[in-house]
């Protein structure tokens, strides 16, 4: 798994708090909506409720991520209706990669393939659409290939959406072209590579570096 050790969420909520100065300093346009009220829920894995106290909505050009519906309330939790048939046992989708979508498009939708939280364990991955749907379609197949970025959601956005792990993040879902892209300016393509640079969580060199590996998601 493509991770580095556990993060705190003190530490987390400083590095959104610098980068959220950094937007408002230079105006990178990425997208930021302040946090609902949430309530506990003892059934989720460690961080999720914690880590959405921070933001509804935070993202970039290449992705965006949401709290997902199904917490907004134990009530509503407690409702969820997870699908029998779902390969993955119906995990919470957390964000979106939003990588070449037409702007009017995802102003009706929030992305496209999505970012991955297991509600049994709490890992962070992605799964690519197609294995996705093979998946489905064919229940005998056991295991099914996957991006495994963390064990935890808090490490995945210290790491992964605010940190140096960001470029390999890019590259695992979207591809080495997507991590390494530039206007003819020569900036990254990218808000969100922009923003972190800026900010110090992401170091020049790191943004022209990849190399996730891919597990095997049960």
């Amino acid at each position: 798994m493509n991770e580095k050790p556990h993060a705190s969420l003190p530490a987390l909520k400083a590095k959104l708090e610098l980068a959220l100065r950094t937007e408002a300093e230079h105006g990178f346009g990425i997208i930021f909506e302040q946090p609902r009220q949430l309530e506990d829920i003892p059934d989720l894995p460690h961080g999720v409720i914690e880590v959405f106290r921070l933001f509804y909505r935070l993202g970039g050009d290449y992705f965006c991520f949401k709290q997902p519906d199904a917490l907004q309330s134990r009530r509503v939790w407690a409702a969820r209706d997870p699908d029998p048939h779902c390969p993955l046992g119906s995990p919470l989708e957390i964000g979106y990669e939003r990588y070449g979508i037409p702007a009017d498009v995802l102003e009706s939708i929030e992305g496209g393939a999505p970012i991955r939280l297991d509600v049994h364990d709490g890992s962070v991955y992605y799964v690519d659409p197609d294995d996705y749907i093979f998946m489905y379609k064919n229940v005998e197949v056991e295991q099914i290939d996957s991006e495994d970025f963390a064990d935890d959601i808090i490490t995945f956005f210290d790491h992964h959406v605010l940190g140096e792990g960001y470029p390999r993040f890019v590259e695992a879902v979207l591809g080495p072209r997507a991590a390494t892209a530039r206007d003819r300016r020569g900036r990254h393509k990218d808000s969100w590579t922009r923003l972190l640079e800026a900010s110090g969580l992401l170091t020049p060199s790191s943004s022209e570096k990849g190399g996730a590996t891919c597990g095997l998601h049960p």
